[in-house]
């Protein structure tokens, strides 16, 4: 409807996987570069994980395109299956059917195949790829609806193999339930089988810009059709899910259109999402995903903590020093670590630090400010957290926060990906003259191995993918913690596993 108005000649944010619309963001190539890896590997299982809508798919659609032509493919779309039924899919993905049926009308009165021929013929087909330099991948989506005994079965066809690799490779994707059950007891095997894995969390403010400019550039747009406080909007109200900004971003051009305006407005995604959630912007979004809640239970008194946050950002220089944010108190209840049950987590997290207990109705952040430490956050998986070696809150969906003291600390249900961490502050961060922070900084790139002549946030780039971290170009928080873990600055530090 709003196609001709605007001037697009197909519609920008349909959710069908259209592949000219491809758009990977940086956590999305972050993400086929580890499934890549995977494969090139000697085989196995590799775990390809995130939220509904987040973009699972569009990287599993992306690796598949770069796989060699001498790859045989089994795509299973319905994990709803029992373990014969998985292998007679098999057979059918990979072009055994014929010699899956009965030879004769004397074998087809016997019934269908059993696992044992279907597991036969499958073994051959694998030695006979094999042998022909042909690779073997089986991909699975919803993998988390798979019964234990399925991925029991999976598991013994990837037994096959020679003495340098295996001969079957199976991708799993799924939403975060697929960790869960992959850490149950009688799959502990497979886990130890896992080569390669990934959670895909949501897109970043500045990816959710770019992804909408895209997609209108590819529809036909000659100019922005977004405000830039309507794609902040529209980046709050969907959380950064790619499927959720489609549907947001499409209502909002339609209601752009109805108002025969020339750009949306953030009154156009007020609207959008009034359409898609039937409640008004500020009820469906009322908890938003950057709040970090905490609550202090000393001696039967209950005390509300707001947590004010500072956003490591820089992508201009040197001189740039990170931003203060502050946060709203939510919900009061926190989750504590296991050897301390009567203790909240944010005082945990003081009390390694050797400080006093935080005073009531104060801004934790400011307050640690005098002890010359200073507050880090961000968004990264758990093995990358554990690479700084500081302990930290990892915030829970639920509005509490959890505890990491040591590196035997698993995360509970519920972690977005969203973490705290209290770091030393770097020489001459809190100087007006910022030159002894700059030279800091520079000295901690240049042992990290960046090259000194670059931009800075190629420095920053190379840095964080030498390290493992998030590839953001941006002295983000998680940027900033690791090159403070790696310099000689003093402070607790995560528990060694026993």
């Amino acid at each position: 409807m709003y196609l001709n108005y605007f001037g697009l000649h197909t519609e920008p944010f349909s959710i069908a996987p259209d592949p000219q619309f491809l758009y990977l963001s940086e956590r999305h190539q972050e993400a086929l570069a580890h499934l890549s890896y995977g494969l090139s590997g000697s085989g196995g299982f590799i775990l390809l994980t995130g939220e509904v809508g987040t973009g699972k798919t569009t990287v599993s659609r992306a690796l598949l395109e770069q796989l060699p032509e001498h790859t045989q493919t089994a795509f299973i779309l319905n994990p709803m299956l029992n373990s014969h039924e998985l292998l007679a899919t098999l057979c059918d993905e990979f072009g055994l059917q014929s010699a899956a049926q009965p030879k004769s009308r004397k074998d087809s009165a016997s019934g269908p195949l059993t696992d044992k021929q279907l597991t036969d013929l499958l073994s051959k087909f694998l030695l006979s790829a094999h042998q022909a330099g042909q690779q073997c991948v089986v991909l699975i989506d919803e993998a988390q609806h798979l019964q234990p005994q399925v991925l029991e079965q999976l598991r013994l066809l990837t037994n096959l193999e020679t003495n340098q690799q295996k001969l079957l490779r199976v991708i799993l994707i799924g939403q975060p339930e697929l960790q869960d059950l992959l850490r149950r007891r009688e799959l502990r095997q497979l886990a130890q089988r896992i080569t390669a894995r990934y959670h895909l969390l949501p897109l970043q403010l500045a990816d959710t810009e770019r992804y909408i400019n895209y997609r209108l550039q590819v529809a036909g747009a000659q100019r922005g059709l977004f405000e830039r406080a309507a794609i902040q909007r529209v980046h709050q109200a969907s959380e950064g899910i790619p499927r959720r900004l489609n549907l947001l971003c499409d209502r909002a051009l339609l209601a752009a259109y109805n108002d025969q305006t020339q750009t949306v407005t953030v009154k156009h995604i007020k609207q959008a999402v009034l359409e898609l959630d039937g409640a008004p912007a500020a009820t469906t979004n009322s908890r938003k995903w950057w709040i970090l809640p905490a609550a202090a239970i000393l001696g039967g008194v209950s005390a509300w903590l707001a947590l004010y946050l500072m956003n490591q950002v820089s992508t201009d220089g040197l001189a740039a020093t990170p931003m203060e944010s502050t946060m709203e108190v939510s919900a009061p209840s926190v989750s504590t670590p296991a050897d301390s049950a009567a203790v909240p987590a944010i005082v945990a997290l003081t009390q390694v630090w050797q400080l006093p207990a935080p005073p009531t109705e104060a801004a934790v952040c400011n307050w640690v400010e005098q002890f010359q430490l200073m507050c880090v956050t961000g968004t990264a998986r758990m093995d990358q957290l554990k690479q700084l070696s500081w302990p930290l809150l990892l915030q829970l969906d639920a509005g509490q926060h959890q505890f990491v003291g040591s590196m035997a600390t698993q995360a509970e249900a519920g972690w977005n990906g969203r973490f705290i961490a209290f770091i030393p502050q770097p020489p001459g961060y809190a100087d007006e003259d910022s030159s002894l922070y700059q030279q800091w900084l520079a000295q901690q790139l240049k042992e990290s191995g960046s090259a000194g002549e670059q931009p800075l946030v190629h420095q920053l780039r190379q840095v964080q993918m030498a390290a493992g971290l998030p590839v953001t170009g941006a002295l983000d928080g998680i940027t900033l913690a690791w090159l403070a873990a790696n310099s000689r600055l003093g402070g607790p530090r995560l528990q060694e596993e026993q």
